[in-house]
């Protein structure tokens, strides 16, 4: 623990926790510590030394760092984030990716002064193998079980996370998935114009985010290959073993007569959001459940979607009206949709998001 960090001043101080950067966790810390602020707290952010030098902490907490305590990566239990907490006798204790910590507080309890919110990201069960996908049902409820028996812990709270596009009825206490947006609309029209610089007349397709094998890559240039009037945006992180199996796709999909951008990982959000409202379309092909950030962008931004696979995605489709496109994980079902938007003029809807729900539950 970094003692040197902990002052005197303790009226007003907020603890958020957040061990691992990524994903979207630091987004949701920096979120939560401009909130703090902005309402004259203290915010305090625990975190792993290997988090606080991370790139992902540079692009969403770099240009106005929050005072920090370091950890070792295997002190976070509840028992030493209480601790932490007590150190510096914090009013409100936030853990936004809380998921592991249920049974924790089912057996124990809060032990940390003030209070103590608990987000948890999905409150579904993970997507098993085939082997065991029957039983994806009953652990959900299980899960769900567990969420409402920790939020009945005294001086604890626990949310959880929703799609913005569904609504959510039942005992949980859901708040939409907090989305915002960096840039101008002239930056992203700068960006769009610079695509067609490269290539003009071309319709250009978006994958974007954290690109590992659940977001099949692979089998999003292999449904283009033979489309010679299509440009293709990569922005984000690509995994080694994702860019080694798309190489060979890449490399003929060019062949053929299509262009390709890659914006290397990680990207700061500005050039991510701008990079998103800039394409025609963005596809997302993943079998993963659950709300993903880059369709909402997406949607916000009024581009079009090719959504693949997953049921949250074939649900998001049905909200997005004619925005969005829902298909099987299939080769030849994306090829035929990208065929299909080609045709079709910009989206006229348009959703609305804000982050309001979320700074208002959690802080």
């Amino acid at each position: 623990m970094d003692q040197a960090r902990l002052a005197p001043d303790r009226a007003s101080v907020t603890l958020v926790v957040e061990p691992i950067p990524a994903g979207h966790r630091l987004y949701y810390v920096a979120l939560l510590v401009n909130e703090i602020r902005a309402k004259g707290g203290r915010p305090v952010v625990l975190t792993t030394t290997s988090a606080a030098e991370s790139s992902q902490w540079a692009i969403h907490l770099g240009q106005r760092p929050p005072e920090t305590v370091t950890q070792a990566e295997g002190k976070f239990s509840l028992h030493d984030i209480a601790a932490i907490s007590e150190s510096f006798g914090a009013r409100l204790t936030i853990i936004p990716n809380a998921d592991h910590h249920l049974v924790s507080i089912i057996r124990q309890g809060w032990k940390g002064p003030g209070n103590l919110k608990l987000f948890i990201m999905r409150a579904e069960a993970a997507q098993p193998g085939p082997p065991l996908a029957r039983m994806r049902p009953a652990k959900t409820v299980a899960k769900r079980f567990l969420i409402c028996i920790a939020g009945l812990q005294p001086r604890v709270q626990v949310f959880a996370l929703r799609n913005p596009l569904s609504r959510r009825t039942g005992l949980l206490h859901w708040v939409a998935d907090p989305i915002t947006f960096q840039g101008t609309s002239e930056q992203r029209d700068a960006m769009r114009q610079h695509l067609h610089a490269v290539s003009e007349d071309r319709y250009w397709l978006g994958v974007f985010g954290a690109i590992n094998e659940r977001k099949n890559l692979p089998l999003i240039v292999e449904a283009i290959i033979n489309e010679p009037l299509i440009g293709l945006l990569i922005a984000g992180d690509v995994g080694p073993a994702v860019q080694a199996a798309t190489n060979p796709l890449l490399s003929q999909f060019i062949a053929s007569g299509g262009v390709v951008i890659q914006i290397a990982g990680p990207v700061n959000d500005l050039d991510f959001d701008s990079a998103i409202g800039a394409v025609d379309c963005v596809v997302v092909a993943q079998l993963t459940e659950g709300s993903s950030s880059i369709v909402l962008r997406a949607a916000a931004l009024g581009r079009r979607l090719v959504l693949a696979g997953a049921k949250s995605l074939r649900r998001d489709a049905a909200s997005l009206g004619d925005q969005a496109i829902w298909v099987p994980l299939d080769v030849g079902a994306i090829r035929r949709a990208v065929q299909r938007v080609r045709l079709l003029p910009d989206p006229e809807q348009k959703i609305q998001l804000n982050n309001e729900e979320f700074l208002k539950a959690l802080t």
